[in-house]
Order: C-alpha cells, then sequence, then structure tokens
C-alpha cells in the first residue's frame, strides 16, 4: 500500500529526491525519516548543509533520537531490544519501526549472516562492494580479494600473520617453514606453511575455511583441527565444525565470476551477495534466513542480483531506499 510521499524536515527532501527509486511504503513516518537520515549521514560525502539538517531534525523530537538510535544499534547488530512477532496478511507486509528491528534481529540470531558493516579504515588492504584484488605481498605470497574485504598485514622474521577483518579471500601462500602463514579471522586461526586456502568471514560464528592444495591447522580457543585439500570447515567463536568434502571449483567461483550455491541458509547466501552489489539486502525472517537455497549468480551482472532473486525464489522484497533492501518469504 503506497503512502504518500512527505517531505523530511530542514531541506532533507532535496537530497532524498536526488536517490532515484527511493521508495517510503511500510515504514512509519519517523522510521522512514530515520532510515533515510542513516543513508545520508553514511554516504561517502556528507554535506554541510545535511549535517546541519540533520542535527536541527534530532533536537525537533525526542522520537527522532530514539529511532535513529534505534536503527544504528540494529545496523551494528548491538541492539537488545526483544524480537516483536508480527502477522503478516497474504497480499500486505505491514512494517512498523518495532517489527523492522525485530526482523533485523531474528536474521542476525537465526543464522541470517549478518555482522557488522565495518570500514576498516586502518586496515592495509581493501575492496569495494562488487570489486576484486590481487595483492600481492613482501613473501611473495599472493591474496584474491572478494569484493568489501578488509585485510592487514603484520609480518616479522617468525611470522606472517594476517587479519581478516571482513569478507573472503583465497591465499596462495608461499613456502616458508620458518615463517607459518597465519590468517586471523574472528576467534580463529588458520595456518599453512605454503599451500592454498579461502577464508569467508560471514560473522563471528560464521567463517568458513576452504583448502584448495595441501593442508592448513586451524585453531579455536584451545580446540584444533587439520583440514586437508577438497575439504571445507565452519568456525565460530568457541567451536570448530566438522570437515565436509566438497567441490572447490564450486566453493570459490567467485574467483572465476561466478557465485555458486547449494543448498545454502538463504541468510548466508545474502551476506555473500551484499559483497558484490551496492546497498543492502536484510532477510527479516529467521525462517526465510535459513531455508537452503541453490543458487547460480553471474557477476558480471551484479545489478540483476536483485531481480534474479524475485524470479528464482519465493520471496518478496521491499525497497526501504536504494541503499537498503528488505527481504520476507512470499
Amino acid at each position: 500500500m503506497a503512502v504518500r510521499e512527505r517531505s523530511l524536515p530542514d531541506g532533507g527532501r532535496s537530497r532524498l529526491e536526488r536517490r532515484r527509486g527511493f521508495r517510503r511504503h511500510n515504514l512509519d513516518k519517523i522510521s522512514r525519516e530515520a532510515v533515510a537520515w542513516f543513508a545520508i549521514m553514511h554516504a561517502d560525502q556528507v554535506a554541510k548543509s545535511d549535517q546541519l539538517a540533520f542535527r536541527a531534525w534530532l533536537r525537533r523530537d525526542e522520537r527522532h533520537r530514539v529511532a535513529y538510535a534505534d536503527i544504528e544499534r540494529l545496523w551494528s547488530g548491538a541492539s537488545e531490544l526483544p524480537v516483536v512477532k508480527s502477522r503478516r496478511r497474504e497480499k500486505r507486509i505491514a512494517v512498523t519501526r518495532r517489527t523492522f528491528g525485530a526482523g533485523m534481529l531474528a536474521a542476525m540470531a537465526g543464522g541470517g549472516g549478518w555482522v557488522a558493516y565495518q570500514q576498516h579504515p586502518f586496515a592495509d588492504y581493501r575492496t569495494s562492494a562488487g570489486e576484486r584484488r590481487t595483492v600481492r605481498l613482501a613473501d611473495d605470497s599472493s591474496v584474491d580479494m572478494a569484493g568489501a574485504t578488509a585485510l592487514s598485514v603484520d609480518f616479522s622474521s617468525k611470522l606472517r600473520l594476517v587479519t581478516l577483518h571482513r569478507g573472503e579471500a583465497y591465499f596462495s601462500v608461499a613456502p616458508d617453514t620458518s615463517r607459518p602463514f597465519v590468517v586471523e579471522a574472528a576467534a580463529g586461526r588458520t595456518m599453512a606453511a605454503g599451500t592454498a586456502f579461502n577464508v569467508d568471514y560471514v560473522s563471528d560464528d560464521d567463517v568458513r575455511v576452504t583448502v584448495a592444495q595441501h593442508a592448513v591447522d586451524i585453531r579455536v580457543a584451545a580446540e584444533g583441527a587439520r583440514l586437508d585439500a577438497g575439504s571445507q570447515l565452519t568456525y565460530g567463536r568457541e567451536s570448530i565444525g566438522p570437515p565436509q568434502a566438497i567441490d572447490p571449483a564450486s566453493e570459490l567461483g567467485w574467483r572465476d565470476g561466478r557465485l555458486i550455491f547449494i543448498s545454502q541458509p538463504f541468510g548466508r547466501v545474502v551476506a555473500s551477495l551484499n559483497r558484490w552489489r551496492q546497498g543492502r539486502l536484510m532477510v527479516m525472517e529467521s525462517a526465510l534466513a535459513v531455508r537452503p537455497v541453490t543458487l547460480i549468480v553471474d557477476l558480471q551482472k551484479s545489478g540483476n542480483i536483485l531481480a534474479t532473486l524475485e524470479d528464482t525464489l519465493p520471496i518478496r522484497v521491499v525497497n526501504v531506499t536504494p541503499y537498503l533492501t528488505l527481504l520476507f518469504a512470499a
């Protein structure tokens, strides 16, 4: 159901009107304004006039401060708001500020793969969404970085340490038995002497390691595991999952311009897709987040990702802003 457009106070509307495709239905007025201001204030460049207008908007009504704080907490995954169950009629999606937040929390808690989106401005190497980059390290190892990835390098005479802050990277490690090569991601460490492996950091409880050549050793707290070529495992904050045999060509298809998902939880699929498109997709229901999905995506046509999802999966799409799209079960 369409909602008549209303302008934001203090000149906010003029900025929003330049954001083509902005759809403000399905959220209450204050929530729509809070989401819109969040998008404006987190743009690459924020005009001084927008900063002043935003501060005036916050001062105008205490509810504005509360709504904006909710959006910030929900986006970062730090909110402790209770999950609110909502009923949706067959032909209508009703989203209020509380159910908007509840949906995001459910997706995070239910395996949706949502993590705080951080720029990591002090990382040594970064890629933006949709960008691929190959980095040659000082020891002649190389790193293929997927979109929206950030990592830092700290080499010493005894250790070659790479910290993966977010995203996904494929490491081709130059042999050096005197200096182990370690990739730190969340609570775990993956160690190799000379090999090729991939680390996919979706969240602190969902880090997936795939070995293409030789073997690696993985450690989380006091637990350790060895992973051989053609195998994959996932670890979290406190434990390591069992190894599984996989096809590296399929699992690492992003290096060849394809994303291949075979019976993967939809929340994890969406987390991967977010690395390859502008804006954020958010799964709004925990049951949808864990639903297994089989999908192949051509990264050369990343602009068609949303259309591909709509055509192949039983989902409903709500565009809140050009930078935020909510996904519901149909």
